[in-house]
């Protein structure tokens, strides 16, 4: 398959489709979900070689293993969207979805509230990728994880990359008013990420 070029102004570009669905989509989802006032923060759209995943690790997550859910949207543009945090704040964050003072381990009850909340956050950004740029897809059902940060990252980015042998990649971040904390990475491969844009 043959790779297509991708220009900063590219780039620039699909930050801009990004940041426009989190803000109308993801972040009232996830308000409605906590029942709390969202802020977050976009970072800038990269394109990486497959042997350059490194840049994509927070730097908070050295000796961390992180909680994580996954899902990838297939159809007329594929993207993987995966979200993750450290794993005690992922206890937080489910306890919270629970309705419980705190979780000292992972309950299935608990893996299935971040699968699900992964679900309905992936549903709305897909959704408003889908309504925004006429797209036709489906989203496959969440994988949730907890491991190292490379160890859940290599999965997803090999999956989507493995032909290209190249990702383009966003980042946004998500605060709650009681300081829940959540990542949120979008990726896609050069292919893909043009397709989108001829879309917009």
């Amino acid at each position: 398959m043959q790779t297509l070029a991708v220009t900063e102004n590219d780039l620039s570009r699909l930050t801009e489709i990004f940041s426009k669905c989190v803000l109308t989509s993801t972040v009232p989802a996830l308000g409605t979900l906590l029942g709390e006032s969202i802020q977050h923060h976009i970072g800038k759209t990269e394109f990486l070689d497959i042997t350059q995943l490194d840049q994509l690790t927070p730097a908070f997550s050295d000796g961390t293993n992180m909680s994580a859910v996954y899902l990838k949207q297939t159809g007329d543009v594929d993207v993987g969207v995966l979200y993750y945090m450290p794993e005690k704040d992922g206890r937080k964050f489910a306890a919270k979805l629970l309705g419980k003072t705190r979780l000292d381990s992972f309950t299935k009850l608990s893996k299935s509230s971040l699968s699900e909340t992964g679900n309905i956050l992936s549903g709305s950004f897909f959704n408003a990728l889908a309504n925004d740029q006429g797209c036709k897809t489906s989203a496959d059902i969440p994988g949730f994880a907890v491991d190292s940060f490379m160890s859940i990252l290599e999965i997803p980015a090999m999956e989507i990359g493995i032909q290209t042998q190249s990702l383009v990649a966003c980042s946004a971040e998500f605060f709650s008013s009681s300081g829940l904390k959540l990542r949120m990475l979008m990726i896609l491969d050069p292919n893909n990420a043009k397709k989108l844009l001829e879309k917009h």
